[in-house]
């Protein structure tokens, strides 16, 4: 049947229809149904940003002919939209049986599930090839077919999920956004080059043709060697009837496929390309320049660039080229890792001679590097993936122990080089000349990182008399790796760094008084290794060579005669600083590299050097390095300690089973090592001041630190517990200093506190209980548990001083603390209520307290909405000769000019206030005025006044200028964050450079770029020296007081 006046209708215009809802309904219910193996490779990711035109383009490329409108006339029909489905029905009832030069894609229906897929996945026949393409595609297959890494066939290669992205993006039927130009950026030996040769090889299989009927491989690192010459010689394109092909396609509007590998390779720098570009394929320029024009669009303009980069080159690739499609090519997944292993092990020559199988053998290699976490993170990295097989079946085959190979990175990369370079894997004609072409490589690791050449160039090597027969050696060997110019690049990042590292040692042990260019001051430097990160490795690698066994076997094998004497100068080395080397490194990098030496005599002399350590554990790895080190240190009284989330995983949800026990057995790992790490308050006798703060415990991980805290000798005398987990952390941890003589420092602070007050009391409340200074900040309690804890105070007067910051105390509370603080024996002398949600109601008993106390000196009330009638309570008591009080903080009590008028009437009667904050209170002219009006007092004895932010204006600079001429006691004053005016901000320094005041710190808001204001600040500088004047911008994170903390 025909239907003469139905419009054209394809596919695109059918799922074009369907709106955002619709369209994400039917790519659901396609995942339903089994897809061929085609549909199967797109990732989902290009499914799921695909529009319904995108749709369409993807399912007519990888579907079988008349499968797609098939299964999409069910689908819609399932969606209930029919009259989409009569349209895609006429459509299939009006196609022909058989399209020419197709085979019949018949639609079946199988008799047990009913499923719309035909029994086998019919392909079109191959397009016939044009007889130069043709000619060209087996010119480019031997050559790609044998440069595929690795090991020059697919046998170990894993296709991976980045793979499969990109064959997406860089296909021009799917409709990808910015599709025209993909950049492939990660770390070095991330898979960046194979995942580009594996494109080309399977173009030049044909594979690949329907995308690109042409594509072109340029290396960078050929570029830079490269002579001037034209773009069609640089794509080498030798024969007439290939650039004759090639220009006909590319007038015929074909696509092209453009790759090149290595742009951080380029020694030019972006900025230098942006000019003399050229779009004439025949003219000759520098090479570079040919590249520039391709990257920005003078070449081939509608081709598609498929680029490698190293991520830290991403800002000259934007310079270049206009909105680019970056793919972050991160290496191995998990799973990869895994099937890179087994096929490894299953391919391994000579595996027959182990007892294990396959499977076993490649099980327990991936276990062993599993834990290491740094080293399996690095196994991301296919080359690394590929040390580490080689060095861990080498391990199986000698019957070691593979948790020995996989301990350090020192260990795995050292063995790995023992491994490959050993003698009995080499003919005895190489016997010298192996280790001497390795030891002039080393020389040539540490010249290249420091100059921070990504390739070695082989006037390099000839300049050091290397002999390039066995640089093949070496590069079957995978240590370096040969480019196609005749340059070579490490293997790995990591075995460039341990061969640098070799000569940094060795230099170590000749170095006297005279420079050298190997130098250990080069590692030490922060500002070398930020400039050059690189270097940091090769300061682990240092610290890994300080070990007798493996510096006896750098000679055995390599014949590098380094004494373990080389240790001793390590520790006697200083920098210009006049400090030994271990105190000019991070406190954390210096723990990792000490457990890389794996030396307890050469840990324990380091150690004794510190005094307080500060640590962030983030991973397991820290936790590894830091329990080494720290169960050997005897000298710390200060530990402060951070232990990030997921370490301890025992309370993760759960997992499927096999990952639960492989999580588990990590678990039960981590936690001998924390036990070790927990040592350290044994060892550690004169320790004294403990700080855990954003930590993370398991039940098991708690367990074990209360238990060695309970247990140990040291004599902590304060302790800060600050935002740690789980619930129950605060209370097991605060009974362990129930009856703790030493302790007189006790912080708890965070937002698991719900549990704490009960145990806290019962410590205080102990005969043996000495706390001078207990801080207890976000406690969400009741009235009846802070009666109970005042009435703990009150039995135990020892403290001091409270902080009870960001409480619910509420005016009830207050009340009640009051009641204790009242009795005669009162020994609490500075006390912090700050943000504790009173009002004024409370100000009548505070201000009882005020009048009685006699040890009362300091007084924080800051956050808290007192209002000009709190104050005006206050005053009257502070106003008392007996009131002791000598600070006072009512930062953003919401005190007005009204409320300055009563301070100023206490402030030219009160003898022993001295500190006054009323920061962040919009006091505004008036208030200042009443202020400025005591301080002008002769009786006035304020010594520090804060106003910051009190929406002042610049008339008041001239009142200050006035009270300052005046006043005899004022040493401190910050008018900052107010608005003054340069102006005024002038004016008022002026005057203040005429007249002798007491004045030591003066805060304001000024321009420090505007020349006037400078000079009349060095001008004040020299009029009063002992002046100081700070401008403080704002600080949107200030939150508090800028009266600095008083209570400890």
């Amino acid at each position: 049947m025909e239907y003469p006046n139905l419009p054209h209708i394809n596919m695109k215009d059918v799922l074009q229809k369907l709106d955002h809802n619709e369209l994400n309904n039917f790519k659901r219910v396609l995942r339903t149904y089994p897809l061929p193996d085609a549909l199967k490779q797109i990732p989902q990711i290009a499914l799921d940003l695909a529009n319904g035109v995108q749709l369409a383009e993807i399912l007519a490329e990888y579907c079988p002919t008349g499968w797609m409108e098939r299964l999409t006339l069910q689908i819609l029909q399932e969606l209930n939209r029919e009259d989409l489905a009569i349209l895609v029905a006429i459509q299939i009832e009006q196609a022909p049986l058989k399209t020419p030069g197709k085979k019949d894609s018949t639609f079946e229906l199988g008799a047990a599930d009913h499923s719309p897929f035909p029994q086998k996945n019919m392909q079109g026949a191959e397009k016939q090839e044009h007889k130069h393409k043709k000619s060209w595609l087996d010119h480019y297959l031997n050559e790609w077919k044998y440069r595929f890494w690795p090991s020059f066939n697919e046998r170990l290669y894993i296709e991976t999920e980045s793979y499969r992205t990109l064959m997406t993006l860089c296909n021009p039927k799917a409709g990808m956004p910015f599709a025209h130009a993909i950049v492939l950026h990660g770390p070095p030996h991330s898979g960046k080059t194979t995942v580009v040769n594996r494109l080309m090889l399977q173009w030049s299989e044909s594979k690949q043709a329907q995308m690109f009927p042409c594509a072109f491989y340029i290396n960078c690192g050929e570029i830079n060697e490269m002579r001037p010459c034209t773009f069609a010689q640089l794509l080498t394109m030798e024969k007439p009837s290939w650039r004759k092909y090639v220009m006909k396609s590319l007038a015929m509007g074909e696509n092209f496929l453009f790759v090149v590998d290595g742009f951080d390779e380029l020694k030019f720098p972006a900025e230098v390309l942006m000019h003399d570009i050229c779009g004439d394929w025949n003219t000759e320029k520098p090479a570079v320049v040919l590249l520039s024009s391709l990257l920005q669009r003078k070449m081939a303009p509608h081709a598609t660039l498929l680029v490698t980069t190293r991520t830290q080159a991403l800002r000259q690739i934007h310079l270049m080229i206009d909105q680019p499609f970056l793919v972050d090519i991160q290496g191995f997944s998990e799973r990869e890792r895994q099937e890179y292993f087994q096929n490894f092990f299953k391919n391994e020559q000579g595996a027959e001679d182990m007892v294990e199988s396959d499977d076993v053998m490649a099980l327990r290699a991936l276990n062993a590097l599993r834990s290491n976490a740094a080293l399996f993170h690095m196994a991301s990295l296919p080359s690394a993936c590929s040390i580490f097989c080689v060095c861990l079946d080498q391990g199986m085959r000698k019957r070691e122990d593979l948790a020995l190979r996989c301990q350090t990175h020192t260990s795995m990369f050292l063995n790995y080089l023992f491994s490959v370079l050993s003698p009995e894997t080499y003919q005895s004609c190489l016997k010298t000349q192996v280790p001497s072409t390795f030891r002039k490589m080393c020389i040539v690791a540490a010249d290249t990182l420091l100059e921070q050449l990504p390739v070695i160039c082989e006037e390099d090597l000839l300049r050091l008399d290397v002999n390039l027969n066995i640089m093949h050696f070496l590069d079957c060997r995978n240590v370096v790796d040969r480019k196609k110019n005749n340059c070579y690049s490490f293997y790995h990042l990591s075995i460039q760094q341990l061969m640098a590292a070799i000569i940094f040692v060795q230099e170590l042990e000749k170095e006297d008084k005279r420079v050298s260019k190997y130098s250990m001051q080069k590692l030490v430097s922060r500002e070398t290794r930020l400039k050059n990160p690189n270097l940091s490795g090769v300061l682990l690698f240092v610290f890994g060579l300080l070990n007798e066994t493996r510096l006896q076997k750098l000679g055995t094998f390599f014949d590098f005669q380094i004494s373990i004497r080389v240790k001793k100068k390590l520790l006697e080395y200083k920098s210009g600083e006049n400090k030994p080397f271990p105190l000019l490194i991070d406190r954390q990098q210096i723990l990792s590299c000490l457990y890389e030496s794996q030396d307890k005599e050469l840990v324990k002399e380091v150690m004794a050097l510190f005094e307080e350590i500060s640590l962030d554990l983030k991973t397991s790895t820290d936790l590894i390095s830091a329990s080494f080190c720290l169960k050997n240190s005897q000298n710390l009284q200060t530990v402060s300690l951070q232990v990030a989330k997921g370490i301890f995983p025992e309370n993760d949800a759960v997992l499927e089973s096999t990952a639960q026990y492989q999580r588990s057995q990590d678990n039960q790992h981590l936690l001998a090592f924390w036990t070790d790490f927990c040592d350290l308050f044994n060892s550690n006798e004169k320790l004294v001041f403990l700080n855990i703060g954003k930590s993370f415990f398991s039940r098991s991980s708690l367990e074990i630190l209360c238990d060695k805290l309970s247990s140990a000798p040291c004599h902590l005398q304060k302790v800060l517990l600050k935002n740690i987990s789980p619930a129950n952390a605060y209370k097991k941890l605060c009974l362990i200093f129930n009856g703790y003589e030493t302790l007189s420092h006790l912080t708890l602070k965070g937002d698991n506190l719900s549990t704490i007050l009960p145990s806290l009391c019962e410590v205080m409340k102990h005969p043996a209980c000495n706390i001078k200074f207990l801080s207890l900040c976000s406690y969400p309690t009741g009235i009846q548990d802070w009666d109970d804890f005042f009435q703990a105070i009150k039995v135990r007067q020892s403290i001091t001083c409270l902080d009870l910051t960001d409480n619910e105390l509420l005016d009830k509370g207050a009340r009640l603390m009051c009641k204790t603080w009242k009795q005669p024996n009162s020994t609490l002398q500075r006390v912090s209520l700050e943000n504790c949600r009173l009002t004024e109601a409370c100000c009548k008993d505070i201000s009882s307290i005020l009048m009685v106390s006699q040890a009362l000196t300091h007084l924080n009330l800051a956050k808290n909405v007192l209002g000009d009638n709190g104050v005006k309570v206050l005053c009257e008591s502070l106003s008392y000769p007996e009131c002791k009080l000598q600070t006072l903080v009512l930062w953003s009590c919401n005190i007005t000019s009204e409320g300055c008028c009563h301070l100023s009437k206490m402030l030219s009667q009160a003898l022993s206030l001295e500190h006054l904050d009323l920061g962040q209170n919009c006091i505004r002219t008036p208030g200042t005025r009443f202020l400025c009006e005591a301080l002008k007092e002769p009786q006035s004895n304020l010594k520090s006044l804060w106003l910051y932010g009190c929406s002042m204006t610049p008339n008041n600079c001239k009142d200050f200028s006035e009270t300052l001429r005046n006043n005899k006691s004022l040493n401190t004053l910050d008018l900052s964050q107010n608005n003054l005016g340069a102006d005024a901000v002038k004016t008022f320094c002026e005057d203040l450079k005429h007249n002798v005041c007491p004045l030591q710190t003066l805060r304001l808001k000024f321009d420090d770029a505007d020349p006037s204001i400078q000079k009349l600040i060095q001008e004040m500088k020299k009029s009063h020296p002992q002046l100081t004047i700070n401008n403080d911008q704002s600080d949107p994170k200030r939150k508090g007081s800028s009266l600095p903390h008083f209570i400890f």
